[in-house]
């Protein structure tokens, strides 16, 4: 019998929290855009996740299935005690990732990580830097410029020019940096032509790239240890491009790796972590989510904040760093389970181990 029909038939399993089965529902798509096919990468890794989190909560002694989403049966999850929630958005899929999230909400279905609010504001890279500026966090100045205006900017140069509305670096390559109006104009066209939406228009800020992960909620939320993109050529205009996080044969891969935890200074340290609960806060992120940074000299610059981050346990930036604080890859999904239900079901003692004060 597989896990569906065991829970069917009433076996319960032994588990640490008050829920017995649950669901993993992830979404998929055949299609990719004219000239962005290398992408679906970054989207065909979501079914490697999908199977590592059922073997964690499989070892963890819950029913786990898997759910290829279907848009039109959402109501269905209502069989489920709890779902975990990765479903991304993605090229051809009819929904965004806050569109399902918010039917899952409207059903009173109960889904690990963020709600609507956020995944709908951090989609919107605009929005989020805007958000975060009226708290008075630092972020680099920034232009959007929609499909049909000027191709001019405030901002001073060089600037980094990406799409507003995608995630994993998907858009950024090393030709995204522009240095003059001509090549800005140039990075701006090829955004509008290929992904169909406005561009931001960042000011490139030269520094390191330092990742905080958060996990939990509320007074017991933390962050993990500080990872940090180390770029092996000396000399070079260093930035994360989407052939650096995804493409293993690429050269800007090899030419980069990741160190966690990292080495700063213990008050940069504090200044950054406090900075990324402050945004984790602000954009309305639950369970776990991860901040990235650049870092000039002393001062931490927000670049996006990233709701329901990758948790593919071959090395993904979050749990590189929840292997860094302690845990093992079943324990670290096991922990954003238990920091949801916890969440919807106001439990205030924990309900199972607890990794407090790491990092």
């Amino acid at each position: 019998m597989n896990d569906k029909e065991m829970y069917e038939k009433g076996y319960l399993p032994a588990t640490l929290l008050p829920v017995k089965y649950i669901g993993v529902i992830y979404c998929t798509s055949n299609l990719t855009a004219k000239g962005r096919e290398f992408e679906k990468l970054a989207d065909c890794e979501v079914i490697d996740v999908a199977h590592a989190m059922q073997a964690a909560l499989q070892e963890k002694g819950y029913f786990v299935q898997l759910v290829d989403l279907d848009p039109t049966r959402i109501y269905d999850f209502s069989e489920f005690d709890w779902i975990i929630n990765l479903v991304e958005t993605i090229y051809g899929y009819p929904f965004t990732d806050y569109e399902i999230a918010e039917q899952m909400e409207r059903l009173n279905i109960n889904f690990t990580g963020s709600g609507s609010y956020a995944l709908k504001s951090c989609l919107d890279k605009a929005v989020t830097k805007s958000e975060l500026m009226k708290y008075g966090v630092i972020t680099p100045a920034y232009d959007v410029i929609y499909p049909g205006d000027l191709c001019v900017t405030k901002c001073k140069y060089p600037v980094i020019v990406k799409p507003i509305h995608e995630d994993g670096s998907i858009g950024i390559s090393k030709e995204s940096i522009a240095k003059d109006v001509i090549e800005l104009a140039v990075c701006i066209e090829k955004i509008h032509q290929l992904y169909n939406q406005a561009a931001l228009v960042e000011e490139f800020i030269e520094g390191r790239d330092i990742t905080a992960s958060i996990l939990g909620n509320g007074e017991e939320a933390m962050v993990l240890p500080l990872s940090e993109i180390i770029y092996l050529n000396q000399g070079e205009t260093e930035f994360q491009t989407f052939e650096a996080k995804w493409l293993s044969e690429s050269a800007e891969f090899q030419k980069c790796m990741a160190l966690c935890p990292c080495a700063v200074e213990p008050q940069v340290e504090t200044a950054i972590k406090q900075t990324a609960l402050q945004a984790y806060g602000i954009m309305g992120c639950r369970d776990y989510a991860r901040v990235d940074f650049r870092l000039k000299g002393d001062i931490p610059y927000v670049l996006e904040v990233n709701p329901n981050p990758c948790i593919n346990p071959d090395d993904s930036g979050f749990v590189r760093c929840g292997k860094a604080a302690g845990f093992q890859y079943v324990d670290l999904v096991h922990q954003i389970l238990e920091s949801s239900v916890k969440n919807y079901c106001n439990i205030q003692e924990p309900v199972s181990y607890n990794f407090l004060n790491v990092g």
